[in-house]
């Protein structure tokens, strides 16, 4: 089931354009009760268009805090990385995935335990329904430990199967994925329970290529991105990925 606030927008430059509103009244919002604003990224086209009209906007730049919720282990210079994206902040704490997967995680965990709850968390979706770096078809029935999916699994998106979160740092925030799908494999990403420890959720879903999976949501299957998002999040999401 999608979130209660659910808006479709016509196209991905009006998620973008929503989303660069929304974020800029959640910080002022942030700033002027707890004096900074802690924002997760997510990675995508569309967030990046977000925070490009952000960037180009006065802003207490310097009263916000740039957080990632996964990051894919490459050399910090590599254009892959998510750290990439980023806004015009000097406080910015990217995950040092280049330590390696788990090494990143034990350290990423301890660099946000403090910061929680985060004040907004954005989330984007893939075509396959992952969100972050938790992706589809764990074949372990534990329900408390992800590392990702097999290559066998990477054309099917049914029937779901249990996730797993693999917590490290002892605070279950952090997850050390070493098989994903897609490109590369080694990467880290907040686990669920971190993704949900904020007070507000930002999702931007946008392109023809996410109807299918949106469409599973929708049916209450159990794709990481429903597990990660909470029925409060605030749901962007364009015509063409809502099926219109």
């Amino acid at each position: 089931m999608l979130p209660s606030d659910t808006q479709v927008l016509v196209d991905a430059e009006a998620v973008a354009q929503r989303a660069c509103e929304w974020l800029a009244a959640a910080a002022a919002v942030a700033i002027r009760e707890r004096g900074v604003f802690r924002l997760v990224l997510a990675g995508g086209s569309t967030p990046q268009r977000a925070y490009d009209l952000l960037a180009d906007t006065l802003q207490d730049w310097d009263k916000w805090e740039i957080f990632w919720g996964d990051e894919r282990c490459l050399p910090v210079e590599d254009g892959e990385r998510n750290s990439r994206m980023s806004l015009p902040t000097a406080r910015r704490f990217p995950i040092p995935a280049e330590l390696g997967a788990e090494a990143a995680a034990v350290v990423y965990a301890q660099t946000i335990r403090e910061k929680l709850p985060f004040d907004v968390v954005m989330l984007g979706m893939g075509e396959d329904g992952h969100t972050a770096s938790l992706f589809p078809g764990d074949p372990s029935p534990q329900p408390l430990s992800l590392k990702g999916r097999g290559a066998k699994d990477k054309e099917s998106l049914a029937p779901p199967r249990p996730l797993r979160e693999r917590g490290l740092g002892g605070e279950g925030l952090t997850v050390a994925v070493f098989d994903a799908p897609k490109p590369p494999p080694e990467r880290v990403s907040l686990s669920v329970s971190a993704l949900q420890a904020c007070r507000q959720q930002l999702v931007l879903v946008t392109g023809a290529g996410k109807v299918d999976a949106l469409a599973q949501w929708r049916s209450c299957v159990l794709l990481p991105i429903a597990l990660a998002v909470r029925e409060d999040a605030c749901l962007l999401v364009d015509a063409s990925a809502y099926g219109q």
